[in-house]
């Protein structure tokens, strides 16, 4: 009797819990709705459309059951989009934890990795996507298998363990590299095919398209066509729904991508892979922020898999799972590696080098610089890299050096040389022109730059090599490669071309400037760029030469000139654990308008005192910016405390977002967990 009352009460309307893309932080909570009982299909993951608070949403359910409470009216769901599951059980795990590490919300982090849908695609036919079961990788020879750490890492992999380690690429290009030891693609492939060989798939992310569509190549090669499937930004709505319909209905096996592509829905992932891990392109600048290494750490602790992050230099981060052994490195023996590589030299390194050119460590193309061009245009082309492109870039004042600011918006200036010595001068904010520009502290109207130009340094180098060929590769004009002919390739960071068999030599300008940037990795992104200069160079065998133009007594630089990023990192962690700053520590950093950060402000210093950490918490702010440059915040609070500290934190911090959303406070507020570049 008791089971049939039992079964006479039991609901029988079913319920989906649904999570709204309301873009409002206090709604970040799944909302219950009925699923009208003509409106088949309803599961975990699919789309549908929900009326909320008058506004018809999209959403994504992420359970169907019974279960309701007493008494309360429900809502229907407006339309089933599609039957289509779009994001997994395991997504939904791994997105709940990044919104809960950086203070963000589900919506927001199921919206960073979920592609548009494109109807078309999905009604279609499922493309067929052959599945070839190569095994192991093994016709590539070198790169990780050429290592002793390499090789015991990729056989764990293929036994089904989960390592974690950092692979340090050796900085070399060329023919000369016969054991492909800077041949980060091989080693990805020979990694890939591990995690394959051991019947699991494998996910890789790269900063650029352009890296994540050459690795796509030679994967393909390698494995066949149909196990490959690549997520980036810039493919077309229709193929990137298409290939990530591969990946969630199991067909591709392998997922390829930028920073999004962390979070891809890849079933029983063996193996991730982060390349150039230093990269600031892993920071996603959409909310919650999150880096792409950290993601991919992450992951690969909840869904218990192997990790490689990879890359010529070594984040800070990556330094201090390296020291605590949460990470194994994987580097190329000293003497092996100084064998292979090109040598570099910084102007003024001796007491001979200045004897024989005094001025090396004051001008800019010093004699050490100009012979090494001419020396290595005898055999194959030159590249010069330069920190920014144009003509004359932070200009300042001949006379007295102060810098030159806009009358207008109090911004930056940059400046260009015209026909008979003047100089125009465009603030880079407003584009305001200062036409008859005089210095208002000294009253000089000669102007000096702060930092040459790819531009100028273009110009300045056909002058002196008339007979050479001079490519600016910068701005709008960039060159993907170039061959082998004696050739001046002048270049900003990223915009390097690729030459066929390396460079002869390589010119690294401006080094004082590039690392007097603001910002907290500002060093650490530079070293990263100076690596990846090096690596262009043919190898010491072949006569590689790099001159890097800077003090060689600074670590940074001396760090180059030793092939050792990972010992710089090591040191810079420290320093920062001496000074308090992430990832040594915890830090968030909270802007936006300035009535919303005061505001946030003394929330803050509430919710710290009710939970009994204002003594071990520090908030320093908030700093208002009288005139902020269009599109910064006017207002910044900075908290740091102990990293033990930062999950009780967070949840604080992400309360500062509700509070603002729920009471509907004028201006933006943002909420940022350990952004190091923003520091």
């Amino acid at each position: 009797m008791r089971g049939m009352t039992e079964a006479l009460l039991e609901p029988t309307e079913q319920v989906a819990h649904v999570c709204v893309s309301s873009g409002l932080a206090h709604l970040d909570r799944p909302f219950d709705y009925l699923v009208p009982g003509d409106m088949d299909g309803v599961a975990p993951g699919v789309r549908v459309r929900v009326r909320l608070a008058g506004r018809l949403l999209d959403g994504i359910v992420l359970a169907v059951d019974h279960d309701r409470a007493p008494g309360v009216t429900l809502q229907p769901l407006q339309r089933l989009v599609s039957e289509q599951v779009v994001v997994t059980e395991a997504q939904v795990r791994l997105a709940s934890l990044v919104a809960e590490r950086w203070a963000g919300t589900l919506d927001e982090v199921l919206r960073w990795c979920v592609p548009a849908r494109h109807a078309a695609t999905e009604k279609a036919e499922p493309r067929a996507w052959p599945r070839v079961d190569t095994g192991p990788a093994t016709h590539i020879s070198g790169a990780l298998r050429a290592l002793d750490d390499g090789r015991r890492f990729l056989d764990l992999v293929a036994g089904g363990a989960r390592p974690r380690a950092h692979w340090r690429v050796a900085p070399v290009t060329g023919p000369g590299d016969t054991d492909r030891l800077g041949d980060w693609r091989a080693g990805i492939v020979q990694a890939v095919g591990a995690a394959l060989s051991s019947g699991r798939g494998a996910l890789c992310c790269l900063p650029t398209v352009e890296a994540a569509e050459e690795l796509t190549g030679l994967l393909t090669d390698s494995l066949g066509a149909g196990t490959v499937a690549v997520l980036h930004a810039d493919q077309p709505v229709a193929t990137r729904w298409r290939n990530y319909l591969a990946v969630i209905r199991g067909q591709a096996r392998v997922v390829v991508g930028t920073r999004s592509a962390v979070l891809a829905p890849l079933a029983d992932p063996g193996l991730i892979v982060v390349w150039d891990e230093t990269s600031d392109l892993h920071d996603e600048p959409r909310s919650p922020y999150p880096n792409t290494r950290d993601v991919a750490a992450l992951r690969a602790t909840a869904e218990h898999c192997a990790l490689l992050l990879a890359g010529y230099s070594c984040s800070t981060r990556a330094a201090g799972w390296l020291a605590s052994g949460w990470l194994a490195g994987i580097t190329t023996p000293l003497p092996r590696l100084r064998a292979a590589t090109a040598r570099v030299r910084a102007p003024g390194d001796s007491d001979l080098a200045l004897q024989r050119d005094p001025l090396a460590r004051r001008v800019r193309l010093p004699d050490l610089a100009m012979s090494t061009i001419s020396h290595g245009l005898l055999s194959g082309p030159v590249l010069v890299a330069v920190p920014r492109a144009g003509d004359l870039i932070r200009p300042s004042c001949g006379s007295c050096r102060e810098p030159i600011a806009c009358p207008v918006c109090s911004g930056p200036v940059k400046g260009r040389r015209q026909a008979g010595g003047s100089t125009q001068l465009t603030c880079t904010w407003c584009g305001h022109q200062l036409e008859d520009w005089r210095c208002a502290n000294c009253g000089s109207t000669t102007v000096r730059s702060g930092v040459v130009g790819a531009a100028t340094t273009a110009a300045e180098l056909g002058r002196s090599f008339p007979d050479v060929t001079v490519i600016d590769s910068s701005g709008d004009h960039i060159h993907e490669a170039v061959g082998d002919e004696p050739a001046l390739v002048v270049a900003t960071p990223g915009a390097e071309p690729a030459a066929s068999s390396g460079y002869a030599a390589a010119i690294i300008l401006d080094a004082v400037q590039a690392l007097a940037r603001p910002g907290l990795d500002a060093v650490a992104q530079t070293l990263d760029h100076w690596f990846h200069v090096a690596a262009r160079v043919r190898s010491g065998s072949e006569d590689g030469r790099v001159v890097i133009v800077g003090p060689p007594e600074d670590r940074a630089v001396q760090a180059l000139i030793r092939s050792d990023p990972i010992g710089w990192a090591g040191a810079e962690l420290a320093e920062r654990a001496e000074a308090g700053f992430p990832p040594a520590a915890y830090a968030a950093l909270v802007d936006g308008a300035a009535e919303a950060v005061a505001s946030a402000a003394e929330r803050l210093a509430a919710a710290l005192a009710e939970a009994e950490l204002s003594e071990e918490v520090s908030v320093l702010g908030p700093v208002v910016d009288e005139a902020p440059r269009p599109g910064a915040p006017a207002a910044r609070i900075v908290v740091r405390c102990a990293t033990p500290l930062g999950p009780r934190v967070t949840p604080l911090l992400k309360q500062l977002r509700t509070a603002h959303s729920m009471r509907r406070e004028s201006g933006p507020l943002r909420v940022r967990i350990n952004p190091t570049g923003q520091l």
